[in-house]
């Protein structure tokens, strides 16, 4: 059988992007383009490889679970959750790799249709039910938000530096800025990474054993510290900033204050940040 290495190096690229950009946004990540592209092509490399005579063995369980850690580390660097992450960009390239090989037999065979005659059904749904049964449980919180239409897009802007997370649109949140009374975007810090300097990256790293009033010590002017209370909290204080702009689904809210929480706000990964405003409207200007 010929096999031809560059087409086999493309469609492993776009399987790779595609289930990358597909992880990123069901994890609530900002997605770096270099670095899914950077992963992309690392993965139709070692897809190219796994087809050359001889090295078969690449291609067994083990040696693609290696690989994909390593893509999903590339791609989205060290984050928390990393396992839940590969759990769904595996599942994802797998499933990926299946419809491909099989729209190859549909076209390739004169009689396509005998491939969907012969195909054990049982197995089909069974591997599909656990797929589905793996991914709602790891994965639950963010698919029923999604579904409910309580997710959207945010960007965020502070001194040229944009970042885009997804946030859940959350009713239930009432933290707002003491200063001008607007809602406050409530994130967690690493989701933001591209705001920062690497200077208030190495600060900020400590935010959840230093505490944020330690934190603003040794930090640049922009930051400040916002009282909030909570379920069993009387009174804390959570790290914030004021973000340039904000686009909420392309809608322009204006400034608006980020509040930085040390640990991810949502269990599943599905989401990266909370707002208790209303979306379709400009919110208040800050003050500064």
């Amino acid at each position: 059988m010929t096999v031809y290495l560059d087409i086999t190096f493309l469609l492993n690229c776009l399987t790779d992007a595609a289930a990358l950009y597909v992880t990123g946004r069901l994890s609530g990540l900002p997605l770096e383009k270099k670095r899914i592209l950077a992963a992309s092509v690392l993965g139709g490399t070692y897809g190219a490889l796994c087809a050359l005579p001889g090295l078969g063995t690449a291609a067994s369980f083990l040696p693609q679970a290696a690989a994909a850690a390593v893509l999903v580390r590339l791609a989205f660097g060290r984050r928390e959750a990393f396992l839940r992450r590969l759990l769904l960009f595996f599942l994802l390239s797998c499933a990926m790799a299946g419809a491909l090989v099989a729209g190859g037999r549909l076209l390739l065979e004169h009689d396509g249709l005998s491939v969907l005659a012969a195909l054990n059904w049982r197995v089909f749904f069974l591997a599909g039910g656990s797929c589905f049964i793996i991914l709602s449980f790891v994965f639950r919180g963010g698919a029923r938000h999604s579904a409910a239409g309580q997710l959207c897009r945010c960007t965020l802007i502070r001194r040229g530096r944009t970042a885009a997370v997804t946030a859940l649109l959350d009713t239930g949140n009432t933290l707002t800025d003491g200063l001008s009374g607007a809602p406050v975007l409530t994130a967690h810090w690493e989701a933001l990474a591209n705001l920062w300097t690497p200077e208030e990256r190495a600060v900020l790293s400590r935010l959840e054993t230093d505490g944020a009033a330690c934190c603003l010590e040794k930090l640049g002017p922009g930051f400040r510290l916002l009282p909030y209370q909570a379920v069993g909290v009387r009174s804390g204080l959570l790290l914030c900033f004021r973000a340039d702009e904000a686009v909420m689904d392309r809608r322009q809210l204006g400034p608006v204050t980020v509040a930085l929480s040390p640990t991810p706000v949502s269990d599943g990964g599905g989401y990266a940040a909370l707002w208790g405003g209303d979306a379709g409207k400009e919110v208040q200007r800050n003050a500064a």
